[in-house]
């Protein structure tokens, strides 16, 4: 009996101890601060920079990073406003310059200290904004499949084509970052009249107009329309990821509108310390090699790109005004652009 009891006494004890060392080896884990990161669907999810990005900040920073994802930088903005401060957002990732001004008169952004920022030159007009700071860019234009077009367009009169009738995918300028890009592209190319008056006669060539980037793009990867506005860098996607070498980005006579993407910290950060360290390693050479192979997108900081497939890409003609529109002026120029597409449908 003495020695069953002596049996149970070291089995509790082992027991007690093995909890003991369990307790203080969870212990630190389970007090990590949590850095959470608002960003797009293509920016967080499985194949975008996100994850990459988030590994290799885990490994110094005595942190770990939580995603909340949105799955266009338009709807990111309106869960920031809803919910980011519930949430405890310490990052924005994936606004673009069309978003500036809506997140300046929506939410309170703390002021970044980055230093000098040795970046492309064309990159040097996006630096303005002392709360945000541009990580990737891009040239944005229409993408088709070779062969596939008797006649390849180069202009935006082009896109009138009959053989284009119900072929252009496009995306919903009230949510898409892209879909704005293009109703900007058109506005500066032809303007505001002459274009909204364009913009009218495309109507009946559009298949659709997306919510999302993705979601467009996906129509024309399915061969449900034969062009689709996007990136330069599109065709080299396809053709590192896929192998393909079908695709093409096409040059159009109108210089291309440029898309900057940027990140910020918000006021009502949690972990504001850790949240600029995090901006800091997207800027880095590590960083911005990430998110120029995983995002297909330019990097801003030099020394990046060179040698690369990506850089011959850069040689298309682009606008040279990085223009930050006022909310004001979005907002009505979205308001013209649905007073035509209501008019569409009716």
């Amino acid at each position: 009996m003495k020695h069953f009891v002596l049996f149970l006494t070291v089995v509790f004890l082992g027991l007690f101890l093995a909890v003991l060392n369990r307790t203080d080896t969870s212990a630190p884990n389970s007090s990590l601060p949590t850095v959470r990161v608002f960003g797009y669907a293509s920016f967080t999810g499985r194949w975008g920079p996100g994850p990459a990005l988030k590994d290799l900040f885990e490994k110094s920073c005595k942190c770990k990073v939580e995603f909340i994802e949105g799955s266009d930088s338009g709807i990111l903005l309106q869960r920031l406003k809803i919910e980011g401060e519930s949430l405890g957002a310490d990052v924005v990732v994936g606004l673009d310059q069309f978003d500036l001004s809506k997140a300046v008169s929506e939410q309170s952004w703390r002021k970044l200290s980055l230093g000098q920022l040795d970046v492309y030159d064309a990159v040097k007009p996006a630096l303005a904004n002392s709360f945000f700071v541009p990580y990737d860019w891009g040239a944005l234009t229409f993408v088709a499949r070779k062969n596939e077009l008797m006649r390849m367009p180069s202009s935006l009169d082009d896109l009138l084509a009959p053989e284009l009738a119900k072929k252009i995918a496009l995306q919903d300028p009230r949510t898409s970052s892209p879909g704005m890009q293009f109703l900007y592209w058109v506005i500066r190319s032809k303007g505001e009249e002459e274009g909204f008056r364009y913009l009218q006669k495309l109507m009946t060539q559009v298949h659709s107009f997306s919510p999302t980037w993705s979601t467009s793009y996906g129509l024309f990867t399915n061969k449900q329309a034969k062009l689709v506005y996007s990136y330069v860098t599109s065709p080299l996607y396809h053709e590192i990821e896929e192998k393909k070498k079908d695709y093409v980005a096409l040059p159009f006579s109108e210089a291309l509108p440029v898309q900057f993407e940027f990140v910020g910290i918000p006021e009502f950060c949690r972990h504001c310390d850790l949240a600029e360290q995090f901006v800091n390693l997207m800027l880095s050479n590590e960083g911005q090699k990430i998110i120029m192979e995983k995002n297909y997108m330019f990097p801003v900081m030099k020394g990046v790109m060179e040698n690369t497939a990506f850089a011959p890409l850069m040689n298309v003609k682009t606008m040279q005004q990085v223009e930050i529109l006022s909310s004001t002026e979005v907002d009505r120029l979205l308001r013209r652009w649905t007073e035509i597409r209501r008019g569409d449908l009716n």
